[in-house]
């Protein structure tokens, strides 16, 4: 029995074979040569969606109105003020003078040799208002005041503070070292006349206006009250003139003085007025129109890369001639180069109006003098040209379309996928019909070699027979 093919015939079969299955396994080949060439696509259309989506970032920023209704502010002297619009000020100049800054009241207790010192127990109440010239004190309403309980536990100068300030009541408490001893400082977190601190004591030792125990704290500046602590930054507000207006606020920071207008008070200088100005913001527009028409050439060079023919090297692209490619930039040419109703944007109606123009080569090109000339014309609405149901909007739609599930280029990735699928099922369909083939190939190779090797022994034993008749060797 032949234990190896070809050992009885001298053929190599398994070379043979080998070669048989190389013919047999084309069509595998040209399977995995589609199904490269399909994912090359799958690919493709992948950088054209993530191309179109960044195009589309920028599409959306010029759906925004209010982008067009901008404005912004500045001031001559920065070391006074700074300040900030939105887009409800109103275009225009002004003269600001600062007389004074608002401060938040500051208030020290005596001097103290440690933080650990004990103070006293009892409650403190904590009311705002203001200190007339009169001698009164006028309670501010907007804030109720607060009682602070300093428990048997809790008499140490430095758990005061702690306590104070886990109130949350609108007060800060801190320990200064002076260089001399330890001083409590409670601070009014808001600036402002309106602000400033009352504090009566409710002393555990029953005496709330001597100056021992909790009543140390005890500080009441109005006629007839009791201060046990001292005044080191007076409550104030801040005074400016706008305009030749005197406009008195409680903070240093400005937002109903001028509409629309936020103006941070730095610096006192009275006596000296500067400059404001609040302008239109045409550069926040520039510059999303100019992003804008980069990304489209961004695009444009994308769609390019994946379908354009290489004459020179006579090289096709992945996509060229693709219908799906073919229809998108259509799409997109279509919208930029069509003219809007005269009614949507006043004397505005297409975009080479405002600069944006298409170059030879499919890309486009802005003239930033001429956009600029229609931001500052009244007369031109350039954010209905953009915004409302201008070309943003519409661009922004179609992309949409383009972009969702099912939309132009998904479908078209779902057909490649779907594509891909079947290849997969050829090539396992198909390697099970070559295992069988295989097989029928050993199995007559293996009969052929062992018809051979039969048929070479009985060959073999023919010649034996035929030397050994008389007269074989009579010519020997």
């Amino acid at each position: 029995m032949i234990s190896s093919p070809g050992l009885g015939s001298g053929l190599d079969i398994n070379g043979i074979i080998s070669q048989l299955m190389a013919i047999e396994q084309r069509p595998l080949l040209q399977l995995s040569t589609k199904e490269a060439r399909q994912q090359a696509e799958l690919s493709a259309y992948g950088n054209l969606k993530s191309a179109l989506s960044t195009f589309q970032g920028t599409v959306k920023t010029l759906t925004n109105s209010s982008l067009f209704t901008g404005v912004k502010a500045s001031i001559v002297d920065s070391t006074i003020a700074s300040v900030s619009a939105t887009s409800s000020a109103e275009i225009g100049a002004h003269q600001i003078e600062v007389q004074t800054l608002a401060q938040a009241q500051k208030i020290k207790s005596e001097s103290f040799t440690s933080p650990s010192d004990i103070i006293g127990s009892g409650t403190l109440t904590i009311d705002f208002g203001t200190y007339n010239v009169n001698g009164t004190f006028t309670e501010n309403l907007k804030k109720a005041s607060a009682s602070i309980t300093i428990g048997p536990d809790q008499t140490s100068l430095a758990n005061i503070r702690d306590t104070i300030n886990k109130a949350s009541i609108g007060v800060t408490a801190s320990i200064v070292n002076d260089g001399n001893g330890n001083r409590l400082v409670l601070s009014s977190n808001d600036s402002g006349l309106s602000n400033a601190l009352k504090i009566t004591v409710g002393d555990d030792d029953l005496n709330n206006i001597d100056n021992n125990g909790l009543s140390k704290l005890a500080y009441d500046a109005s006629t007839g009250g009791t201060a046990n602590m001292s005044e080191t930054v007076t409550a104030r507000d801040a005074i400016l003139v706008i305009d030749g207006i005197t406009i008195t606020k409680p903070s240093n920071t400005i937002t109903d003085a001028l509409q629309g207008m936020t103006i941070n008070l730095f610096r006192e200088n009275p006596g000296t007025t500067t400059s404001l100005s609040i302008t239109k913001d045409t550069t926040s527009v520039q510059t999303a129109v100019s992003t804008f028409v980069n990304a489209y050439n961004e695009l444009q060079k994308t769609i390019a890369s994946l379908s354009n023919y290489d004459q020179v090297n006579q090289q096709a692209s992945i996509l060229t001639g693709d219908s799906t490619v073919r229809a998108v930039q259509t799409q997109l040419r279509g919208i930029l180069n069509s003219s809007l109703q005269s009614s949507v944007a006043g004397e505005l109606n297409t975009l080479s109006q405002v600069g944006i123009n298409f170059q030879k080569d499919g890309t486009l090109l802005l003239d930033n003098g001429k956009l600029n000339a229609s931001l500052n014309d009244p007369a031109k609405d350039v954010s209905s040209l953009f915004a409302t149901d201008g070309f943003a909007v519409r661009l922004d739609q179609m992309i949409d379309g383009m972009l969702e599930n099912n939309g132009l280029i998904d479908g078209r990735m779902d057909g490649i996928n779907t594509s891909i699928k079947d290849i997969n099922k050829q090539r396992e369909a198909l390697g099970s019909r070559l295992e069988i083939v295989e097989k029928r190939f050993r199995t007559q190779f293996t009969a052929l070699d062992t018809t051979i090797a039969s048929m070479k022994q009985t060959s073999e034993f023919l010649a034996q027979q035929l030397s050994s008749l008389p007269g074989a060797n009579a010519n020997n």
